[in-house]
């Protein structure tokens, strides 16, 4: 678990929207939203730590609807990214 603040923007929604991320893997990552969103569907995301910017496009790949009103979304990434990358973002937040 991370807690690490991220920006996605969602194809077919205005603007940037702002969530933290709870897990992340080489092939994905996992996010609470304020709804679920269709599987597929592209994303653009920000990871700003320490000054440094990771920037990733992914899609949704499974969506879990939450007791608390909220979705909790995976997210595939279309590239992966290196566990040496992960390591850094988690460590230097």
């Amino acid at each position: 678990m991370t807690d690490i603040p991220i920006s996605v923007v969602i194809d077919h929604m205005i603007g940037e929207h702002k969530v933290c991320m709870s897990d992340i893997s080489q092939g994905g990552l996992c996010f609470h939203a304020h709804g679920c969103i269709d599987r597929g569907t592209h994303l653009d995301i920000m990871i700003s730590c320490s000054g440094q910017s990771y920037d990733t496009t992914g899609k949704i790949a499974w969506s879990q609807p939450l007791d608390t009103g909220q979705c909790q979304l995976g997210i595939v990434f279309e590239k992966q990214v290196t566990q040496a990358e992960i390591e850094k973002m988690i460590h230097q937040h």
